[in-house]
């Protein structure tokens, strides 16, 4: 017999404490029982309570739980089993491409900054595929997911804000198509093991105009992809720059002030379970966010795959877990009464 899931087996040492717990169980039905009637007439107005019976309850009762805790490390009849590397970590990088992105609060400007972090995780994160999501008002597959380091640095410099006509920013419709993009329809059949970790990083200085990203953010935590937000730019208003001297206008002709807005990508970061860092020119964290998507790319790299093998045990297991807590059920408390 070999295990689909090894790493599991560490849980059955919850069987010690739960053989303590049983144990103790048996001594004090017995102890209640002499404390609360004389033992000389216990039988005569109680239901008699067998040791022997009371036994066999406790060891189907852990019998069961026992072969539940070795159903979740997936017994299979096998000739023996080989380590297999994982596909490793699927990073997409989403990269907020809207016109407050060009603001010159950090240098040479906010998107600027964005892509020196993308670039230095990429290089220091070991292995795995990369791709690009742009989005502002509306999101654009800049790269699939590619192992090609070249094209992905040339497809990265390219971005900017000209690359998508809808501007403001819409974090939602982004945060969908990203999910997307971690979960392509070609790989559903594969193992959920051999997929890999799934990695969402996102960068922004925080301007939302559409909301309600709550649902989205829920999502990514439930399809277990992990999320990093990086906030890039200052608290203080700073002009918009467009086209080669002018800078931003509204409708009626007055100059556009962008400020940085931590608050949303806080609240994204919490509602996904995800972590957030605060991106500076003089403190850029790409070395803190590669080092921790490395740590988890490292602690999943590897699984049990059986070399030679039949139809998976697992069922069978939890079959007959059942049935014995069914046994355990149907025997009643310990003996008949009188």
């Amino acid at each position: 017999m070999c295990f689909a899931w090894p790493e599991n087996i560490v849980y059955l040492l919850l069987l010690i404490p739960l053989a303590v717990f049983l144990g103790y169980g048996v001594m004090r039905a017995f102890q209640v029982r002499e404390l609360l009637v004389d033992p000389a007439m216990a039988d005569a107005i109680m239901p008699p309570l067998r040791l022997g019976k009371v036994l066999l309850k406790k060891g189907l009762l852990f019998s069961a739980l026992a072969l539940l805790l070795v159903a979740l490390t997936g017994p299979r009849w096998c000739s023996g089993g080989r380590p297999v590397p994982r596909k490793g970590a699927d990073l997409v990088f989403m990269l907020d491409i809207s016109r407050s992105m060009m603001a010159r609060d950090v240098l040479p400007d906010r998107l600027g900054q964005a892509k020196q972090e993308v670039s230095s995780i990429s290089h220091a994160v070991h292995g795995g595929r990369r791709a690009i999501l742009l989005f502002a008002g509306a999101p654009l597959v800049q790269c699939p997911l590619t192992t090609d380091k070249e094209a992905f640095d040339a497809l990265l410099g390219m971005a900017s804000p000209d690359l998508v006509e809808e501007q403001g920013t819409s974090f939602r419709a982004a945060l969908q198509l990203a999910a997307t993009l971690l979960e392509p329809v070609s790989e559903n059949r594969l193992v959920p093991g051999l997929k890999g970790e799934k990695i969402l990083v996102l960068l922004s200085d925080g301007e939302d105009h559409a909301g309600d990203i709550q649902a989205a953010a829920r999502q990514l935590k439930k399809a277990g992809v992990h999320l990093f937000v990086i906030g890039v730019g200052m608290r203080q208003p700073v002009v918009i720059p467009q086209g080669a001297v002018g800078l931003k206008r509204d409708e009626h002709g007055l100059v556009v002030m962008s400020s940085f807005r931590p608050e949303t990508l806080q609240a994204l970061a919490r509602d996904a379970g995800g972590f957030y860092y605060r991106s500076r020119a003089e403190h850029p964290v790409f070395m803190e966010v590669s080092e921790r998507i490395n740590r988890m790319e490292a602690a999943s790299r590897w699984m049990m795959e059986p070399a030679e093998h039949d139809a998976s045990l697992s069922r069978s297991v939890l079959a007959l877990a059942l049935l014995l807590l069914l046994a355990e059920t149907m025997l009643g408390k310990g003996g008949a009464r009188r």
